[in-house]
């Protein structure tokens, strides 16, 4: 029997875009939606069946490393290459992003809140 793989589902798509993204709850569940609604059951789809901003949406979740890209290449009788672009969800990624953040990694990103005002600011020497 092949490998069983885990099955990205709403709850979890949603607390890993918005422990990634920092959203609202609400952005986080509408944009899983979003994404969900073309992936189905699935964790592949093709490119062609994205609209315009979709893919936009798409391409800033790649640069958040929710989902990843792929193509594969295909000769045609007229001896030009095809290619067929999808996108993947990845699971790894979105499995680490939906758990909890860990207390290490909360006191790292409030390590700049704490520096007093003066830190920030230049002066000339």
């Amino acid at each position: 029997m092949g490998t069983v793989r885990q099955m990205i589902t709403h709850e979890v798509l949603t607390n890993a875009i918005k422990n990634r993204l920092e959203v609202s709850q609400d952005v986080a569940q509408d944009l899983a939606f979003r994404v969900l609604n073309y992936f189905g059951f699935s964790d592949e789809i093709i490119d062609n069946v994205l609209d315009h901003d979709d893919r936009r949406t798409f391409y800033f979740l790649q640069d958040m490393q929710i989902l990843t890209t792929h193509w594969e290449e295909a000769l045609l009788p007229s001896g030009r290459i095809w290619r067929v672009f999808y996108w993947d969800l990845n699971t790894e990624r979105i499995l680490q992003y939906a758990a909890s953040p860990s207390e290490d990694s909360r006191m790292e990103a409030g390590l700049y809140e704490t520096l007093p005002e003066d830190v920030w600011s230049r002066s000339a020497a």
